[in-house]
This record gives C-alpha cells, sequence and structure tokens, in this order.
C-alpha cells in the first residue's frame, strides 16, 4: 500500500498528485471535463434536452432515439494548457503544454420502425472523452522548510517503535537514509539530520511536473422514441483510465543557512491504468412543437484501477570543504498498488426551446455529491493495516468535499446550412468550504449537407489551483487556462 503524503497539485477542475489514492486523486475521475464532439462543445454540453447528438450518449442516452439516419462521427482534437504558477515571495512562472488527441468516434445505426408507437429503436456504439490529463507546471522561489523534516519524523517513528533502517519506506524515508539525508550519528548513536535545530531554513526551492493521459469512456446505448413524445434511452459507460505523472523537486541551500548541507532532488513517478463501468439512464420529452424537457440519472462509476510508481533522491552535503553525495533508486521491481474506487452518482435536469429554422436555446443543471467518493483497498486481499488506512482516507474525502451543481447554457443559430454555437459552463467547486464556480466559455461553428456535416468547437476554461509539494510545505498557487479546439467529421448512411 503505497503512502500518501507527499505531492498534491490541485489543477483548475482536477486534482493531480503524485502520489497514489489520496484525497485528491478522487477528483481525478470525479470532477469531469466531457469531451465528445465539436458541436456538443460549441454550444456548452447542453444537449440533456436535445438529443440527436453523439456526445449526449455519455450526457442524456435518450437523445439517440432522435437520430434519423445511420451516423458515423470522428473527432480529432488539440489542447492547449497553460499554468502560471507562484511561490508567495517568489515570481510567477508560466509553463505550457499542448497535445493532440481523439475527443470521440462512434458509430450509430437507426431504425425507422414506422410503427404507430415505437417509430424508432435505435442503437449506438463508440467513444466519448471524459477528461484529458495533459498539463505542466513549473514554479521557483525562497521558503521556509524542507521535506528531510517529514521523513526524519518518519524514520523516528519507525526507530522508536522497535524497527530499523530496513523497515523505513522504501520509497521515501529509506531513499532519503540511503541517499545520507537521515543518518545515525557515529558518535552518540543517535539519528540525525543536517536540519536538526535549523527546521525553518529558507532554501531555495523548485518543482517540474509534468501530467499525461486521459479518461475515456466506450459507450454502448440503445433507446427509443415513443410516439413523437417521449424518448428512453439507456448506455453502459465503460471507462478507461490512462493517467500517468512525473514530478521533480529541488531544495537548494544557496544562503549557507544550513551547515553542511547543498542540494537534494526528489523525483517521483506514477501511472494510474484502469477500467470501470456504469449505468446511465435517460429520457426527453417534448412538451410541444418547441420545448423539450429532460432528465438523466447516472450510477456511481465503478473503477479498478493499478499503479504503478517509482522514485529517486539525490542529497549533496559539504563537510571540512570536501563535497559528497549520495544518490538512491527505489527498488528494482516497481511498487505496485491494485485498488477500487467508487464515483459518486450524478442526476440532471433539462430544458431546450427548439425553434425551427433559427435553432435552439438550451440548460442542463446537474448535482454531484464528490464526498461520495470511496476508496476500497481490500477487495482483493483482505489486510487490516489497509482497512483502517481505507477508513481514514474515506472520512478525509467525506470532510474535503461537498455536494456542487454544475450548470450548461449552450444555443444554436441556424443559416441556412451554417450553425453559429455559443454556450458557458459554470461548475461548482467542490472543494468543502470553496464557494464559486470554474468556468468555461464554449464557441463553435458548423456546415450542415444531406450526408454530410462538419463542425468546429473551442472550449476556453478557467481557474485557479496550489501546488503542495509534500506534507506541510510552502504552497505554490496557480492559475490555469486550458484552450480546446476541436473538429467533427459526421456521415449519414
Amino acid at each position: 500500500m503505497k503512502k500518501y503524503i507527499l505531492t498534491s497539485f490541485v489543477y483548475t477542475l482536477v486534482t493531480i498528485s503524485i502520489s497514489a489514492q489520496t484525497v485528491g486523486d478522487v477528483l481525478r475521475y470525479s470532477y469531469l471535463q466531457p469531451g465528445g464532439t465539436a458541436r456538443a462543445t460549441g454550444a456548452g454540453g447542453a444537449f440533456g434536452a436535445l438529443g440527436a447528438e453523439f456526445a449526449s450518449l455519455s450526457q442524456n442516452p435518450a437523445g439517440i432515439a432522435l437520430f434519423r439516419s445511420n451516423e458515423l462521427v470522428v473527432t480529432p482534437s488539440l489542447r492547449f494548457a497553460r499554468t502560471e504558477s507562484q511561490l508567495e515571495g517568489g515570481l510567477p512562472i508560466d509553463d505550457a503544454k499542448s497535445t493532440f488527441a481523439f475527443d470521440n468516434f462512434g458509430l450509430l445505426f437507426n431504425s425507422n420502425r414506422g410503427k404507430k408507437n415505437w417509430t424508432t429503436v435505435n442503437f449506438g456504439i463508440g467513444v466519448n472523452r471524459q477528461n484529458n490529463f495533459n498539463a505542466s507546471i513549473f514554479y521557483e522561489g525562497d521558503a521556509a522548510g524542507t521535506i528531510v523534516n517529514g521523513l526524519y519524523d518518519d524514520a523516528l517513528n519507525t526507530i522508536n517503535n522497535g524497527g530499523t533502517e530496513a523497515d523505513f519506506y522504501p520509497f521515501d524515508t529509506k531513499l532519503a537514509y540511503d541517499a545520507g539525508a537521515i543518518f545515525q550519528d557515529a558518535n552518540t548513536g543517535e539519528w540525525v539530520s543536517d536540519f536538526l535545530g535549523n527546521e525553518n531554513a529558507v532554501l531555495r526551492r523548485s518543482q517540474a511536473i509534468n501530467t499525461f493521459g486521459k479518461m475515456n469512456e466506450m459507450v454502448i446505448s440503445l433507446g427509443g422514441n415513443y410516439q413523437e413524445k417521449l424518448m428512453l434511452g439507456a448506455t453502459v459507460g465503460v471507462p478507461f483510465v490512462n493517467y500517468r505523472i512525473e514530478g521533480e523537486y529541488v531544495e537548494e541551500d544557496d544562503q549557507q543557512l544550513v551547515e553542511a548541507f547543498d542540494r537534494l532532488t526528489y523525483t517521483e513517478y506514477l501511472r494510474t491504468e484502469g477500467v470501470g463501468v456504469n449505468l446511465k439512464l435517460g429520457l426527453i420529452y417534448k412538451v410541444n412543437q418547441t420545448f423539450r424537457v429532460g432528465a438523466t440519472f447516472h450510477t456511481p462509476t465503478a473503477l479498478s484501477l493499478t499503479d504503478t510508481y517509482s522514485n529517486t533522491f539525490a542529497y549533496e552535503y559539504t563537510i571540512n570543504g570536501q563535497g559528497y553525495g549520495g544518490d538512491a533508486i527505489s527498488p528494482d521491481q516497481d511498487g505496485v498498488s491494485d485498488y477500487k474506487l467508487r464515483t459518486p452518482w450524478r442526476a440532471t435536469g433539462s430544458l431546450a426551446a427548439v425553434i425551427k429554422k433559427f435553432g435552439f436555446v438550451s440548460a442542463d443543471v446537474e448535482v454531484v455529491d464528490y464526498s461520495n467518493n470511496r476508496y476500497n483497498f481490500t477487495a482483493d486481499v483482505p489486510s487490516q493495516e489497509n482497512e483502517v488506512i481505507e477508513r481514514a482516507i474515506n472520512r478525509e474525502i467525506q470532510q474535503a468535499y461537498k455536494q456542487a451543481l454544475n450548470f450548461r447554457f449552450g444555443a444554436e443559430l441556424v443559416l441556412d446550412q451554417f450553425r453559429l454555437r455559443g454556450g458557458l459552463n459554470l461548475l461548482g467547486k467542490p472543494q468543502a468550504g470553496e464557494e464559486g464556480y470554474n468556468t468555461a466559455f464554449t464557441a463553435g461553428a458548423g456546415v450542415r449537407g444531406e450526408s454530410f456535416y462538419l463542425d468546429l468547437g473551442w472550449r476556453h476554461y478557467s481557474g485557479q489551483g496550489s501546488v503542495l509539494p509534500y506534507a506541510g510545505a510552502p504552497k505554490a498557487s496557480t492559475d490555469n487556462v486550458t484552450n480546446d479546439i476541436l473538429l467533427t467529421l459526421g456521415f449519414k448512411f
């Protein structure tokens, strides 16, 4: 079981952390940034009462019942992520990253039954993106304290409880010991570090973090249209997680405030892979030719995840004018941890006004309680130790997060074969005690033909966050902006 005490990075709409299975990690898989098609993106994703849009298979599957033909759709995308980071007292530093991906591809099969009641029964299968994890951050500045303090306390606790250096945790405390940051005084036999008596020395510190990957959801959907009034649909969602984070944290005593110590470097690597399953149920009701209402319920997603991780520690120091250094690498076989995560249920209410030959306006209101995220560390191998950790971290999740509302607004203007779109997202902050919303603005355009359509969509996210390299560390604040550009190619047959 990997400890969860080190780097935590709150990035815009999702918490990213290098250490596995933290309180912050749950947001990575539950605070979603859905992709899909360029049309849905351009209109703010507010398609809960509209349908006839492949992205709705991951939102309100009743929308599948409004398709009138077979369709093939594919959506390549570009993401541009920029983070401005600042350690208190330091200068703001920009870091940027761009990536190419596919936000969507799928097939839809239409059955025009021509019968009095069920006029269509449609089936769809494909993939919609739920989260994009690609980002980059760097900060630098002077602040008091050191990562060695916590590692020394952990080592001392182990010794005081009858353990030896062989019992130090191999992915951080043991590395610090092997590299020379924690040692036993040759004269007194006491366990010490260079920072004893000077724990709050002001050091130059920097950290670079790069994250990669995505969470894509395979959707298998079925929906029917009853008398052109009531649309019902269901989706079995199978999300696939592929996430990687690499970090390097550096401390330097450039003012020579700490005797002996010169520099340390701690690196962390984590890859998380897994698969899950959920069920989505939805309906759309046509009140009249203009107004439609929709309702959706998503069950919790049950995720089975595997973390693979490794670390290094380098420590440089000077004694009597002579420089020394030690390097340590985590065990040859990377750490591996299997566990499960259950994300919260979601419910959405939707309203849309469709004006033929002019377009539509629409709105979705989604409720989700992020405090309902739950880890399970004992599903595969019973362990009293892991059960204690599981209960502790699940209690922390309940205290750290709250229920939030997400609002999506969208509109489309019809100009013969051309379309213009715009939208707004107000995404409730999941952290307990934090009010307000993260925001996203969207826009798009498209052209529609009898057998082909082409759409372009743009989404601009912005928000604030923070980076905490270890428990009790000085915090670096971040201003985060992402721009997603999507291009959808669709074929009707």
